[in-house]
């Protein structure tokens, strides 16, 4: 990849970070009508995305070994696990 095709991409994600950032202080900010565990499950996934837009592109994990990759999943797999137990204590009303 050329430098000036790298400079490009870096461009093009730098926008869709800040794309996504505006999304979701627009969502926090004006409300639009949606519940709140909406909105928070929106940005969650939000902020999911822009974690794995930089560590894919800004961290140059999409070219290193698959084992690195895993290692850097793992956050994820414990935002899975939060976001499970945030439904499940709305679920269960103690």
């Amino acid at each position: 990849m050329t430098v000036r095709a790298m400079q490009t991409t870096y461009v093009i994600i730098g926008a869709w970070l800040a794309a996504l950032l505006i999304l979701g202080v627009v969502l926090c900010e004006w409300r639009l009508g949606f519940p709140t565990w909406v909105i928070a499950t929106t940005v969650l996934v939000l902020s999911t995305i822009k974690a794995s837009l930089v560590a894919l592109y800004y961290m140059h994990l999409k070219s290193d070994r698959r084992l690195l990759i895993l290692v850097a999943l793992f956050p994820f797999v414990l935002i899975l696990l939060a976001i499970g137990v945030i439904f499940s204590s709305h679920l269960v009303r103690l």
